[in-house]
């Protein structure tokens, strides 16, 4: 028997439309977006406008100020560490269940897409976002674990969202180091190499994160607490 599945609301197309824009940082921290204007670029009334920016608001990813209007909300330091610890104990779990259960397909997938990885353009920094993404994507499939994946793909979107405010891409010759380390253990079916090499590579552009935040205002990605 199919799946019943409900139609979606206008309002919640809207939603997911500006929640996508959101997190790839196509809507700059602290600009302020009129309710109007956004009904009149997506062909659609305010009300299904406001009922998105009300949900937005909700989850932390815009402000509304009374009198004043809705603005893009930044990062705080605090949410981005909190983002990277998390994402340390679910990737560094999926990289050790992936060296549990690597085959000769799992092997020949991760050396392709670190292949795909290193021939990315340095300087195009969207593309290497989404190779990167692909690449810690694979890692949590091949754990053979459907929750886990899951989590680790649920919060890629926050992931995402700290990479592309801070610019988080990391093409220096030790990250490729390290993306190679991580690569060598789940193949050699070394579980505590991989989750160890998961969990410091994790750590390392966590550092990258703090650094870029620490220097940055409220308009540049950074929020006040």
């Amino acid at each position: 028997m199919a799946r019943f599945q409900r139609p979606r609301t206008v309002a919640e197309g809207v939603y997911q439309h500006l929640r996508r824009r959101l997190l790839a940082g196509e809507l700059e921290p602290g600009r302020w977006l009129r309710e109007q204007e956004l009904a009149a670029s997506l062909d659609v009334s305010r009300t299904p406008v406001r009922e998105a920016v009300r949900q937005l608001a909700q989850e932390g990813l815009l402000v509304i100020e009374a009198n004043r209007g809705v603005r893009v909300r930044g990062l705080t330091l605090e949410e981005a560490v909190a983002t990277y610890e998390v994402r340390e104990r679910l990737e560094s779990m999926a990289a050790g269940l992936a060296a549990r259960r690597v085959d000769a397909a799992a092997r020949a997938a991760l050396d392709e897409q670190l292949a795909a990885m290193n021939a990315v353009d340095p300087a195009d920094q969207a593309e290497h976002v989404r190779a990167d993404d692909a690449f810690h994507g694979l890692v949590a499939r091949l754990s053979g674990n459907p929750v886990l994946q899951e989590l680790v793909e649920r919060l890629s979107e926050r992931v995402m969202r700290v990479k592309v405010l801070t610019r988080d891409v990391n093409v220096s010759a030790f990250a490729r180091e390290q993306h190679a380390r991580i690569v060598a253990a789940i193949g050699a079916g070394d579980e505590a190499a991989a989750e160890a090499a998961m969990r410091e590579h994790i750590r390392t552009n966590l550092r990258i994160v703090e650094e870029r935040l620490a220097g940055a205002g409220p308009g540049a990605g950074g929020e006040e607490a």
